[in-house]
Order: C-alpha cells, then sequence, then structure tokens
C-alpha cells in the first residue's frame, strides 16, 4: 500500500473511531468475527509503509528515541501472550481468552500514528477540525432525535449486546481539547465550542466531563496560553445559561437518566456520585424504586470490591490475576452469565486479568509514552499532546477503553499522530 494510502486510511480510522466508537468498530464481518480495527493491524504488520524498501514497523523499534518505549511494549506484550497461554490451559474459553489479548496488542496502533505524524504532520490538524464538525452535527441529531430510531447492525453475535446503528458520542471532550490545541483563531472555531459543548454535556457522560475537567487544569499547569482556556469554559457556561433561560428541557438518551435532560437534572448527575450509598445493593442491582442515577455509578464499584477480594485470594492470583478468558462478570451475582468482560476501569481490568505484574506492566508502558510526549512538549512549546493522554487517562477509569477497539485504537492512532515531533527531531 502506499504512503498516500496509509495516510487515509489513518485519517478515517481516526475520525471514524472518535465519531461512531462502537458501530464503527462492528465494520467488518461479524459473524465471522472479522472487524475492521484487526484487519488494518494484520496489514500494517504484514504489508505496512516502507521507508527506504524496509517496513516501517521494523525499522521504528529500532529508533533510539522510541527505545524505552519498544522494551516497555515488548515485555507488556510478551506477559499478555503468557496470560493468553495460561488462560487456555486453566480451562478458559479460547476465543474469550485471545479477545482478552486485544488489550496488549491494540498499542502497535501507535506505529500507524507515528507514520501519519511524520508523513502529513499538517494533516492532524484538519482531522481534529472535521472530527469536531462531524461529532457536533452527529451529536446533536443523536441527543435530539436519532437516539429513538431502534435500527441495529445485522450478524451480531446474539450473547453480544446489540450494536445500535445511531450510536452514543463518546468523544466530545476530545473535540473541545483538540480545537483548543490547534484553532487558536476564536472567530473559526466558537461554533465548534459550543455544538460540542451541548453534545458533551447532552450526552450526560460524567466521565467526559471529569476527563474535559481535567484535560483543562493540564492546560492551565503546562501552557503559557492560559487565556485560550476561556473558550471551552465559555462554550460550556453558554450552553446551560441558554438551557437554563430558554427552561430547555427533552427526553434524556436512553440509557443515560430516566429524567428529562435539563439544567436541574444535568446538576444532580454531577453531584450524585457524593451523596452515593455504595453499600446498598439494591442500588446496584438496579432493584424497584433505585435511584437511576445512582445505579451506574454503584453495580460498577461493588463489582470492583468483588475483582479485588478475587485476585488477592491468593498469591498466585495476586501476582497473575485470574488469567485472560476468566469471566469477570461472574464475580458479582448481578452480572453473572451476562456478556460483560471488562469493569469499565483500565486498572480493574489490568488487576483481574493479569495481576499486579501485569498492573505495573502497563502503567509503565504508559509512563515511556508519557514521558515521549513531555518530550514533545519540551521541544514545541505545545502541551495539547500530553495534556489529550491525560484526560483519556481519566476517561479509561469509568469507560471500557484500553481493551476496546472504539477506546484503544483511536488513542493509540493519535496519541501516535502527536508524537512524531519527538520521533522527527530525536
Amino acid at each position: 500500500m502506499k504512503t498516500l494510502t496509509w495516510q487515509r486510511v489513518a485519517t478515517f480510522l481516526l475520525v471514524g473511531y472518535l465519531c461512531f466508537s462502537r458501530t464503527f468498530a462492528y465494520l467488518g464481518v461479524p459473524p465471522w468475527h472479522v472487524f475492521i480495527g484487526e484487519v488494518v493491524l494484520a496489514l500494517l504488520i504484514f504489508r505496512g509503509p516502507k521507508v527506504r524498501g524496509k517496513s516501517w514497523v521494523a525499522l521504528a523499534r529500532k529508533l533510539e528515541v522510541l527505545k524505552p518505549l519498544t522494551r516497555a511494549y515488548i515485555i507488556f506484550l510478551v506477559y499478555g501472550v503468557f496470560e493468553v497461554i495460561r488462560g487456555i490451559f486453566t480451562g478458559h474459553p479460547p476465543l474469550a481468552t485471545f479477545r482478552d489479548l486485544a488489550f496488549n496488542y491494540y498499542p502497535l496502533y501507535l506505529l500507524l500514528g507515528l507514520w501519519a505524524g511524520l508523513t502529513s504532520p499538517a494533516k492532524l490538524a484538519r482531522n481534529i477540525r472535521i472530527f469536531a464538525w462531524i461529532n457536533g452535527i452527529y451529536g446533536s441529531l443523536f441527543i435530539l432525535v436519532l437516539n429513538r430510531i431502534e435500527w441495529y447492525l445485522p450478524g451480531v453475535d446474539d450473547a453480544v449486546a446489540p450494536v445500535p446503528v445511531f450510536t452514543l458520542p463518546l468523544f466530545s471532550f476530545v473535540a473541545i481539547l483538540g480545537l483548543l490545541g490547534f484553532e487558536s483563531d476564536w472567530s473559526k472555531s466558537w461554533y465548534l465550542h459550543l455544538l460540542n459543548a451541548f453534545v458533551l454535556l447532552g450526552a450526560q457522560i460524567r466521565t467526559e466531563w471529569l476527563a474535559l475537567s481535567i484535560g483543562l487544569l493540564c492546560w492551565f499547569i503546562l501552557s503559557p496560553q492560559r487565556k485560550l482556556l476561556l473558550k471551552p469554559v465559555v462554550a460550556v457556561v453558554t450552553v446551560v445559561f441558554i438551557m437554563f433561560v430558554t427552561n430547555f428541557s427533552i427526553p434524556s438518551v436512553p440509557g443515560r437518566a430516566q429524567e428529562d435532560l435539563n439544567v436541574r437534572q444535568l446538576v444532580y448527575r454531577a453531584t450524585v456520585p457524593f451523596h452515593t450509598d455504595v453499600s446498598d445493593i439494591n442500588v446496584a442491582t438496579g432493584a424497584a424504586g433505585a435511584d437511576s442515577q445512582e445505579a451506574t455509578l454503584v453495580w460498577r464499584t461493588v463489582w470492583w470490591i468483588a475483582i479485588w477480594d478475587s485476585v488477592h485470594s491468593s498469591k498466585a492470583s495476586a501476582l497473575f490475576g485470574l488469567g485472560y478468558g476468566y469471566a469477570l462478570g461472574d464475580e458479582v451475582p448481578y452480572l453473572e452469565g451476562q456478556f460483560i468482560r471488562t469493569p469499565h476501569n483500565q486498572f480493574f481490568y489490568a488487576l483481574g486479568y493479569t495481576g499486579w505484574i501485569g498492573v505495573v506492566l502497563f502503567y509503565w508502558f504508559q509512563f515511556e509514552l508519557a514521558r515521549l510526549l513531555l518530550r514533545v512538549k519540551v521541544m514545541t512549546g505545545e502541551p495539547v499532546a500530553i495534556v489529550l493522554w491525560v484526560a483519556f487517562m481519566v476517561f479509561a477509569f469509568a469507560v471500557p477503553f484500553y481493551e476496546t477497539p472504539h477506546g484503544a485504537i483511536p488513542f493509540y492512532l493519535l496519541i501516535g499522530w502527536l508524537a512524531a515531533p519527538a520521533v522527527r527531531q530525536g
């Protein structure tokens, strides 16, 4: 495949995953478990771009500036393979066991992101703007209309939750932070900030709100251009003010809240973690009368506690985890037998399946990635790369992320693209 083709592939994947998340991830042949993320990754490894006739994948691991990151990743990947072998010998389902290895092999998309950043650095700003446009328009339509259309992708395994054609936008915080980093002219981006602020609030994903807040705080600490923070702040405040003045109220997106979307409901959703009783199992199990705002928070927390207790029931499981393919959902009675393999938390995913050794290796790899992005900050003076990494890390503490294609692939693609200046000058 030619250089231009791989640039287009990188753009298509980045914008597609960021805009349409799980729906985009299921492009392929679902009955055969063939999906776009795995197909492109295989092509990248075996037929990827070349530099002076040599494979980019092979060349990248020899670059001096990438050696600490490469070393950490290879050990992380090998340990993942060990967990697959361990899971199979333990008697876990082979398909589920190999599926969990995605946590370890999705970081290979860093290579495609780096390649795109080295060959077409200017295109990332354009791609962020394209994403902000699509996310703002599609996300607004989803909140107002499309969420009520119950169309689902055909051919998806019955054991998996149905995949809607129109899916909830997950990455409005990325659009806002990306615009902050690449669009310095307020006159050319204020409407995109407003659109994406509305989607951010309307989707009612608390973790997005937290990720954006921590990302903005990180920008405030690292950037001398602190006045730029007024853009996203003004956008969010303006949307809330308009909703308040107009007494805006519409049905909430299904699955996010039972109450209508309005200012009062947004305030309650933002504050509910501070007055939720985690010991209330009725809330966790969704029993009659349980507050829907509290239920999601509590059932995850109860599950995380159960995973912690199970992992630490022996020295072997504390070190190596319960193994890939293990049914983590069976740790709590209200998830037993359901096809839910991820605890919606990067730490408890790593701990549950791979133990403390896996946790240390994963965060070692992420630490080396952060160091590379800080190098970009020092070289260019621009903090957007490390700001987005921090925001993504916060986001991944309460959603399925590094183990899913619609989380991990756009993350590694975007971070690789942003890391390219360190490789170019290193």
